[in-house]
């Protein structure tokens, strides 16, 4: 039946999908043909479409039916033109460009200068703006541009999302990781950033994208820089970049090893590394734990990181190929202190203080090739590899002192490997776009645990135990997809299948328990997205139908959304929306397990009632609003985002002192409320304020021994900072503060606790006659929690002296200078089981020198 809806879906809007090609040559008077000039489709002075000319000069449209047009043609290096066309009497057309490159006499402009300009669907950031000679890295130069942003993760975010990809002219660049290209291409390379918002991805996605465009005397040769650099305990720090962009293809190195935490990938990197996109950019993630030793907050007392990657892309009119390969390895030693107090009316004897000394180590690696083949009926064929392999040595030695003292080491060894095929084909026939897509994804997962004590480990009778949980997972997935623009309504179908096969085997040495479990799950969905814009309004809304079975379990169920835009015309940029969406989730092998699964946080997860057909519905709704002065470089966002689960998978927990259990259960709800405002405003030409205020509130319905719960968490977060722009001055200054609070409530025992932070900082960056740059900042940190109270100078930053004209730079770094030999995190949170008071050794402060080449 679903089957024979989708065809007749097909055929009644395959009628609207036959129109024409536009097909178009611009060139130079000479006879040259013209790349990178920007052409618009219009009528009735309304764009339809926006394309660029490739190597040959050539570019087509293909609109949904015939009759009068205009084409406007836009370069930097030619004039704009705009020329008036019929396609009732033809369909090819040449086009020649006239240069406006001419000679000028210099002039001095006092006007004000624009910081950015938008056009159709590109913002183009003005550096000359907010250059002031400072900036050592991309990143550097990012953060002072409006709208834009750089998240704790190291992703440029725009609106409150990560951009979708960093772009090295024009071609992609380590994938998603962005800190890749921001963080390694320096400042001094960069001639220009544009923001493409509806960026069209090497698979025929449609995304957002940071471009990044290269001076010329960076191009065709081989250039970077390689630095050595050694301090105060030992500490070091080596790197090198090596880039080659040019005709041959774009080639990128870049290799990193230290002692200084300084941490190449984020949580979110290794998150997008392990997912597998599909042709609608809803990505299928696998159950892949974090591993420990990828700690990104500083709060380690040593941690090494040795990094390798290696780049190659190349974009030519018939075939593209970008392929590239990340390892990181790493070690890491941690030292932290807690004291648990239960809730009243519960055991005192279940209090207890204790001692953490972790060692991990691990590596994590990821090489991923992308391929387009494009036929001459503009047809192609995309495939993507991609293979992930990940080891964590997570070893921990535990002290803990109640009525009596306990001791735990514990050994937990988790590898996980994942590869994953995907290939589509596409067909552009006139209006409509036609792919077939087939992928497969293939993970085997192995986590050891071992625990010694002095006595009896969790339920049993023994004071050792060893656990092996292995976890194999195959998927397989047939698409397809039928996108249609015409006159009526754009609109998307989508019909598909796959069939995932999860085994796991669950066994424990010391008792001889095991379990075996499999989860075959076959899924059926038929998907129709409709979009009209009305002038400045813009509809759209989809509605998929999903028919499962699950270990002989049937489920059906719809998902919607719905989406409404409003653009008024005003001088600045301005868009307000409103979205809706709904989706549901079954329950992971993982919540499934009846038999106790043991953790290294000395607590075990177990199934009580879920089955594997049970669903949980989350409604969501979002409301968003910018507003954006791009040429005077101010622009303000807004988010208000609530998001309803119901029911939900919680636990039901239970505190038996030494360890507790965490049985999993349906729960009644869980609510998440998120409010996002940040805004960049420029005062005059010489100081910018960037401000940004997060507020989120979660409520969980959980059990406390089979006695309902509600955790409450509430997380605020107000940042300021003014910074200054003077130009040809050789000091410029930053003020900020950033002011975090946390309130956890548990309500079935009416416990609450909270923590405030609150963070001054001053900052000075220098650039003295072009060869001396620093950037020093100053921060005073103050930790309070309900019973304890921290406060430290931290005093951070970089000085390089670098002779004009010459190769070397000579650098100077430190971090955290009064604080050489110990510091100190504290924190406080109320969970199921208490009251929790920890305080976290962080790294120790250091001074390095070194040497860098730069060619």
């Amino acid at each position: 039946m679903n089957f024979k809806f989708s065809i007749i879906i097909i055929l009644f809007f395959f009628s609207y999908s036959f129109s024409q090609n536009i097909n178009i040559e611009v060139k130079e008077a000479n006879g040259n043909p013209i790349s990178e000039v920007n052409v618009q489709l219009l009528k009735h002075e309304k764009t339809l479409d926006f394309q660029k000319t490739n190597d040959k000069g050539v570019c087509n449209f293909q609109p949904s039916q015939k009759g009068n047009f205009s084409l406007k043609f836009s370069s930097l290096l030619y004039k704009t033109k705009i020329v008036e066309i019929n396609t009732n009497e033809k369909n090819d057309f040449g086009i020649v460009l006239e240069s406006q490159v001419k000679t000028i006499p210099t002039i001095e402009i006092k006007a004000r200068p624009k910081i950015a300009s938008a056009k159709e669907d590109t913002i183009a950031f003005n550096l000359k703006a907010v250059r002031d000679g400072t900036e050592r890295t991309t990143e550097d130069l990012i953060k002072k541009l409006p709208g834009l942003n750089i998240n704790e993760n190291g992703k440029v975010t725009y609106r409150g999302k990560s951009v979708g990809q960093v772009l090295v002219e024009g071609n992609e660049f380590f994938g998603k990781n962005h800190k890749m290209a921001t963080q390694n291409i320096s400042a001094n390379m960069v001639e220009s950033i544009d923001l493409w918002q509806n960026y069209t991805t090497i698979n025929g996605n449609r995304s957002t994208a940071l471009n990044l465009k290269l001076k010329e005397e960076y191009k065709g040769k081989i250039t970077g820089n390689i630095e050595g650099n050694y301090g105060t305990n030992n500490s070091y720090l080596g790197h090198a970049n090596l880039f080659r962009i040019g005709k041959l293809g774009n080639l990128a190195l870049i290799a990193d090893a230290n002692n200084i935490a300084k941490d190449p990938i984020s949580f979110m990197d290794f998150y997008e590394m392990n997912t597998q996109e599909d042709i609608d950019n809803s990505d299928s993630s696998s159950n892949v734990d974090i591993p420990t030793f990828l700690n990104n907050d500083g709060k380690v007392e040593s941690k090494d990181n040795q990094f390798g990657a290696l780049q190659y892309s190349k974009s030519k009119k018939n075939f593209s190929i970008t392929a590239f390969s990340i390892f990181n390895n790493a070690q890491l030693n941690k030292f932290s202190t807690s004291k648990r107090t239960v809730f009243e009316g519960q055991s005192m004897d279940f209090n207890f203080y204790e001692q953490r000394t972790e060692n991990n180590r691990g590596f994590l690696g990821t090489t991923q090739i992308k391929m387009k083949k494009t036929f001459a009926d503009d047809s192609f064929l995309y495939y993507n590899f991609g293979y992930n392999p990940t080891q964590d040595n997570f070893n921990q030695n535990i002290d803990r002192y109640s009525t009596d003292i306990n001791f735990y080491t514990i050994n937990n060894t988790v590898k996980n490997n994942g590869i994953s095929n995907f290939i589509s084909w596409n067909k552009q026939l006139n209006s409509s776009k036609i792919i077939f897509a087939f992928n497969q994804m293939n993970e085997d997962y192995s986590g050891n645990l071992n625990i010694l004590s002095n006595n009896n480990l969790f339920l049993t009778d023994n004071n050792s135990l060893f656990q092996q949980y292995d976890v194999n997972s195959k998927r397989y997935g047939l698409d397809f997809y039928l996108k249609n623009k015409n006159k009526l309504v754009n609109f998307n179908l989508h019909s598909g299948f796959s069939y995932k096969n999860e085994k796991s085997e669950l066994t424990e040495l010391i008792s001889q328990a095991n379990e075996n479990r499999t989860l075959k799950t076959y899924h059926y969905i038929n998907d129709l997205n409709m979009y009209k814009q009305f002038g400045k309004f813009e509809l759209s809304a989809s509605l998929s139908s999903h028919f499962l079975n699950i270990n002989e379990y049937e489920k059906h169920y719809f998902e919607k959304r719905l989406k409404f835009q409003y653009s008024p015309a005003s001088k600045a940029n301005t868009e307000v929306s409103l979205e809706y969406n709904s989706i549901y989730k079954l329950p992971t092998l993982k919540l499934l397990q009846y038999n106790p699964l043991y953790t290294k946080d000395l607590y075990f997860t177990q199934n009580v009632d879920l089955t594997p057909d049970l669903i949980s519905n989350t409604d969501s709704y979002k409301l968003t609003f910018h507003r954006a002065y791009l040429e005077k470089g101010s622009s303000m966002f807004l988010m208000l985002m609530y998001d309803k689960t119901k029911p939900s998978f919680t636990t039901n927990s239970i505190n038996y002192g030494k360890f507790s259990a965490m049985e999993n259960t349906m729960g009644r709800y869980n609510d998440r409320l998120i409010f996002l405002f940040a805004s960049d405003r420029r005062f005059s030409k010489y100081y910018t304020l960037k401000t940004k205020f997060t507020s989120a509130l979660t409520k969980n319905v959980n059990y406390i021994s089979e006695n309902e719960n509600i955790s409450t968490v509430q997380n605020f977060e107000l940042s300021q900072k003014l910074s200054t722009n003077f130009k040809n001055k050789p000091l410029q200054f930053d003020l900020g503060y950033t002011f975090t609070k946390g309130i956890f409530e548990q309500s079935f025992y009416d416990t609450t606790s909270k923590q405030d932070n609150i963070r001054l900082s001053f900052g000075i960056r220098a650039n003295i006659k072009k060869e001396w740059i620093g950037n020093i900042l100053s921060e005073y940190l103050i930790q309070k929690t309900g019973e304890n109270k921290l406060s430290n100078f931290l005093i951070g930053g970089q000085i390089s002296y670098r002779k004009e004209k010459s190769n070397f730079e000579y650098s100077l770094l430190f971090s955290n200078i009064l604080n050489l030999n110990s510091f100190q995190y504290i924190n406080s949170y109320t969970s199921q089981l208490g009251t929790e008071e920890a305080s976290t050794a962080a790294l120790q402060g250091y001074i390095i020198g070194g040497l860098k080449y730069n060619f």
